[in-house]
């Protein structure tokens, strides 16, 4: 009996071996899966991240172009509308070095959504459809706030345009733009990924 018993014990420890051996072979697969998921989603958010990174730039060196090349006075939106491009440079920065990548993408999101309201804001300004915010105070105290008036410019003058569009409307068009086109990469991404 004790032979039989230690017989069974032996073949019941094998099929447990070989048992852990083909679940652990699974397991690889599944591990496998899951690492190159995971290095697909890194490779999506990083050309994201590089390409925000790239927009931010761009529109940032336009914008010191125009105030120091081309000697434009910018109005206070104009001001407001650099602010979300900042922005997006440090989260894309971010979103590339760190791994919490989904959530500095949603972020990097929020600043081209904000991009855009700003710059749609400023058209509708431009187009008299909102109140100026930099429109002449009644009741000036002092020379000095009027010497300012005279030398800021108004939110409602339109003062640069590129192909007789306001770059005002084409900040909105712009950000909205690739707003659009990374949600849909993004649930692209999901469907492929099977979520």
């Amino acid at each position: 009996m004790k032979k039989c018993s230690s017989c069974y014990s032996g073949l019941w420890k094998g099929l447990i071996r070989i048992n852990r051996s083909f679940a652990f072979g699974k397991l690889r697969v599944i591990n496998w899966c899951l690492l190159k998921m995971e290095t697909t989603k890194r490779v999506f958010f990083n050309r994201w991240f590089l390409a925000m990174m790239a927009l931010g730039g761009i529109a940032l060196a336009i914008s010191w172009l125009a105030v120091h090349v081309f000697y434009l006075k910018p109005c206070l939106m104009c001001r407001l509308q650099r602010i979300p491009f900042a922005l997006l440079i440090i989260n894309s920065f971010l979103g590339m070095v760190t791994s919490c990548k989904v959530g500095f993408f949603r972020v990097a999101q929020g600043c081209l959504f904000l991009g855009g309201v700003l710059g749609l804001g400023h058209y509708l300004i431009q187009m008299g459809a909102l109140p100026d915010p930099c429109a002449v105070q009644k009741g000036l105290s002092s020379m000095q706030e009027f010497s300012q008036l005279l030398t800021s410019s108004r939110c409602s003058d339109v003062s640069w345009r590129i192909l007789g569009v306001p770059v005002s409307l084409l900040n909105a068009g712009v950000c909205f733009g690739v707003l659009g086109i990374s949600i849909r990469g993004n649930c692209k991404m999901r469907k492929t990924e099977g979520c």
